[in-house]
């Protein structure tokens, strides 16, 4: 029974077999899923490796061909390299060569510049002289800064000289102005201005030197500050000056010479104004250019007002154009309009009609008129009255012998005649003594005594003579041909007169010639006071 109790249990089904069948069964389906993915991963890994193995065998080869090409290079490099050193050497070779044929080249051309420069001069004046022409402000300025003192020594002579003369001038013309105003003054044309002038507030001194000089507006200058360039140019008498260029550079390089030699260091410190002649320099700085203008005659008070308001707008407006101007006049604004219209408001502005006279002016005007017309009729009744009166007073039979009283006086006072000849009429009434009287009192000697005596004064008339060497011209103005020079102190003979110029004749060794100066160059002597 063991045995066979052992058989059964032997031949009796494991429970992990069934377990194991029953998970066989259940998950067979998910096993094979499994096993497709299993496989399908392999053949994954097979192919990366393949795939990685492909990669690894190009990159190698993309390796070598980076390699051979960086080698290619450096090589390329190297060769640049030495190519490089050898221009460097070949330039440094052609500069040694260019620098000894400059050396010896110099000596060449200094030995001939003073002949090439003399023959240009010589043959081209004009083109030379325009050539150096904008150079010549900048190199003054240069000479002045570094030589200040030869420069100073140099033109201290001709400077001092031109003042003196200048300001001669000026006192003259300034004694002959004032001596024709004084003359026109004792006037009833001028009693009436001096009363207007008075009435409207204006003292008779300053009527008498505005009317000597009157003020007069002539030209505008515009210039930059540090180089001298003409920025605008403005003319009122409508006369091209085709200088005008060198005018603002020689006027930089004097106010750059005043402030050298006699600026204090200050930046403020600058030439304000020039008297030349008739003519007044006045300047008005800014921060990037300056305003000259030139006048004649005595300025209004508010004028140098209006240019400082002037050049401070056109800093404002235009400070960068101003600050960077470099020749260029395309760069600029329309400056010129600017400059007209200044001068347009200040010629309207001195132009300008004088105020009205208020009520009260008027009013004492005319109790002024009423006094003086009746002062004329009592005057004019007083003295008919006193004319009425006069037969009455001293009689009426004044002898006829009274106009003959041997006194030689030419005033024959009735009273001094009558107690002379009624003696002589009373005692011994001579009818011939009285012709002889006649006859005797009134020679004929005494008109020619008169007569002689008043031309003997004034009968040397004053020959005009020039009072100093000048140019005559062909016309008035400055602008025609010349046609020859008058030595100072030479005798003249007017012949016409043109506004300011006068047409003359004097003697030459040649002969008798003609020509126009400017009167202010005749001293007329004892003409110019009648």
């Amino acid at each position: 029974m063991d045995a066979a109790a052992s058989d059964d249990a032997a031949n009796a089904p494991d429970p992990h077999d069934h377990l194991e069948s029953i998970r066989t069964i259940l998950f067979a389906r998910e096993q094979a899923r499994i096993d497709a993915l299993e496989a399908q991963t392999a053949a994954l890994l097979a192919a990366l490796k393949a795939q990685d193995a492909g990669q690894q065998e190009s990159l190698a080869a993309l390796a070598q061909k980076l390699q051979a090409e960086i080698e290619a290079l450096e090589a390329a490099a190297r060769a640049h390299e030495e190519q490089a050193g050898q221009l460097q050497a070949q330039i440094s070779q052609l500069r040694a060569d260019f620098q000894a044929e400059t050396e010896a080249l110099i000596p060449t051309l200094t030995e001939q510049m003073s002949g090439i420069i003399s023959a240009t001069i010589h043959e081209a004046r004009d083109e030379m002289a325009e050539a150096l022409g904008p150079v010549m402000g900048e190199a003054i300025r240069v000479q002045i800064r570094e030589s200040r003192e030869e420069m100073v020594d140099a033109l201290y002579p001709v400077i001092l000289s031109a003042v003196q003369r200048s300001v001669a001038e000026f006192v003259q013309e300034f004694q002959r102005n004032i001596d024709a105003r004084l003359k026109s003054t004792f006037g009833l044309q001028g009693l009436f201005r001096r009363m207007n002038a008075r009435l409207r507030g204006v003292s008779s001194s300053e009527l008498a030197l505005r009317d000597a000089l009157p003020f007069t507006l002539k030209q505008l200058f515009l210039i930059q500050h540090q180089s001298g360039l003409l920025l605008a140019y403005h003319n009122e008498e409508d006369e091209e000056i085709s200088d005008s260029d060198l005018i603002s550079g020689m006027l930089t390089a004097i106010r750059d010479f005043t402030q050298d030699s006699f600026g204090s260091g200050e930046e403020t410190d600058s030439l304000n104004e020039i008297q030349y002649g008739e003519d007044h320099i006045i300047i008005q700085s800014g921060q990037f250019a300056y305003l000259a203008v030139v006048t004649s005659g005595v300025e209004p008070e508010w004028f140098r007002a209006r240019l400082r308001t002037f050049v401070a707008e056109l800093h404002i407006h235009h400070a960068a154009a101003l600050r960077d101007y470099d020749g260029d006049p395309a760069t600029l604004p329309d400056l010129e309009t600017l400059l007209k219209r200044l001068a347009a408001q200040i010629t309207a502005a001195e132009a300008k009609p004088a105020q009205p006279m208020s009520r009260g002016q008027k009013l004492a005007l005319l109790g002024g008129g009423a006094l003086l017309l009746l002062f004329l009729v009592f005057s004019c009744f007083y003295l008919q009255f006193t004319v009425a009166l006069l037969p009455v007073a001293f009689g009426e039979t004044p002898t006829p012998t009274a106009t003959a009283s041997p006194t030689p006086t030419a005033t024959p006072p009735p009273a001094t005649a009558t107690p002379t000849l009624a003696p002589t009429a009373t005692h011994t009434p001579q009818p011939t003594a009285t012709p002889t009287a006649t006859f005797t009192a009134a020679p004929t000697e005494m008109p020619t005594q008169t007569s002689t005596a008043a031309p003997t004064a004034t009968a040397t008339p004053f020959i005009p003579v020039t009072t100093r060497p000048v140019f005559a011209h062909s016309q008035p103005g400055r602008t025609s041909s010349i046609t020859g020079a008058i030595p100072a102190n030479t005798r003249l003979t007017i012949l016409d007169r043109v506004d300011v110029w006068a047409e003359v004749a004097w003697e030459t060794p040649t002969g008798l010639r003609q020509g126009w100066i400017p009167v202010y160059w005749i001293d007329f002597g004892d003409l110019s006071e009648n």
